[in-house]
């Protein structure tokens, strides 16, 4: 298996709640209020105190793209599958609408779609990445709490901050102490 060339960073600390991510994924994505599907989603954690103050947490929760996807291995048809560069692509052509995947993915990321019937998850825009483009939640984010960079960069950007990697997705906070492989 390749490398993935690049990888989501998320800044937990940046994040302001605007839902912009959330917006740009389902524009992107044609997820109307229809579908009832969403494939990027912030969640509030809190408040907890941060040294001796309240703090509110709001973390971007998307597909990881796993080393080792169980929503691929549960899958009766085989519509989901993992490319060499670690992307977790769901070919919903072939996807029966069984919803298996829904239920043994840990991260609760992947979402079923009412009006085609199949289920769907963040492709990390594969059409915009391949033709060099940010994904668009990235291009969107305010805060600057989402970026796109290249695997090399990962240990230079999170320098001194805690870090969480799975996958293709990596989270760091300075306040939050996350552990993982990086």
């Amino acid at each position: 298996m390749t490398l993935p060339k690049k990888i989501l960073l998320i800044d937990i600390d940046s994040c302001v709640r605007c839902h912009a991510c959330e917006i740009a994924c389902r524009q992107e994505h044609d997820l109307t209020a229809e579908t009832a599907s969403c494939w990027c989603r912030v969640l509030t954690v809190g408040p907890r105190r941060v040294a001796g103050k309240l703090h509110m947490d709001f973390v971007p929760v998307l597909c990881r793209h796993c080393d080792d996807p169980l929503c691929a291995s549960v899958c009766p048809v085989n519509a989901i599958s993992r490319t060499n560069d670690g992307l977790v692509l769901i070919d919903e052509t072939i996807c029966s609408g069984c919803k298996v995947c829904i239920y043994a993915c840990p991260y609760g990321c992947i979402s079923f779609n009412e009006l085609n019937r199949t289920v769907g998850h963040c492709d990390q825009c594969r059409g915009r990445t391949e033709a060099g483009l940010d994904p668009a939640c990235v291009q969107h984010c305010i805060g600057g709490a989402l970026q796109f960079v290249r695997r090399e960069e990962l240990g230079e950007r999170t320098s001194g901050q805690h870090r969480f990697l799975s996958g293709r997705v990596c989270y760091v906070s300075s306040k939050w102490k996350l552990q993982g492989n990086v």
